[in-house]
């Protein structure tokens, strides 16, 4: 009797595996068409997935709008220059502002011991390193990259480091290190911010 409950339980897995695989064989593939007059249930549904968002909850999508237009530019290409004293940069403003306090700021460029390191403000993963040697980014190639590889530390800063961002109000952007990533040396950045679509 002790070895008959084992043995009855594993010939049920195995009949409702069996079963399970029949109705898998059974079903239709994604891959396949429709039975005519049946209705897809992926086109019901419709092809939009909600825009991805950053840890603080803004949105890592600016993508064209629906007419197919490039958001606008709301700064750049232009100059930032950060230095030890003022080290919080807010990109949603024309020019971006370069202050000593964190209120309303995207990145603080922290001046420890070193080359400055770069921490998104909140720790929000909104940047995203683009790897040098490509054109400058669109910014639908910046809002991707945050999507997919989102980060709150920007990494080594060196000249000719690039990375996107989306800034706290949902604006997407992009910078690369022009003049030196030393300690106590101001760092100079060559910035462009899109504006919002819609």
């Amino acid at each position: 009797m002790g070895i008959a409950i084992p043995l009855i339980g594993i010939f049920v897995t195995i009949a409702v595996s069996r079963s399970d695989s029949d109705s898998d064989s059974k079903a239709p593939s994604a891959n396949s068409a429709p039975a005519p007059g049946a209705q897809n249930p992926q086109a019901s549904q419709g092809s939009q997935k909600p825009p991805a968002t950053g840890g603080g909850g803004q949105s890592a999508s600016n993508a064209p709008s629906p007419g197919g237009q490039t958001p606008r530019v709301l700064f750049g290409p232009g100059s930032v220059t950060v230095d030890p004293n003022k080290q919080y940069v807010e990109f949603d403003t024309n020019p971006p502002l370069v202050s000593q306090s964190n209120k309303a700021a995207d990145l603080m460029f922290a001046y420890t011991l070193g080359a400055p390191e770069l921490i998104t403000v909140g720790s929000t993963n909104t940047l995203a390193a683009i790897p040098q040697g490509n054109p400058d980014p669109t910014p639908e190639v910046c809002a991707e990259a945050v999507r997919k590889r989102g980060t709150y530390l920007g990494g080594e800063l060196t000249p000719g480091t690039r990375l996107c961002m989306v800034t706290n109000e949902g604006r997407t952007g992009y910078f690369r290190v022009v003049w030196p990533a030393a300690a106590g040396v101001p760092l100079r950045l060559e910035a462009t911010v899109w504006d919002l679509t819609g």
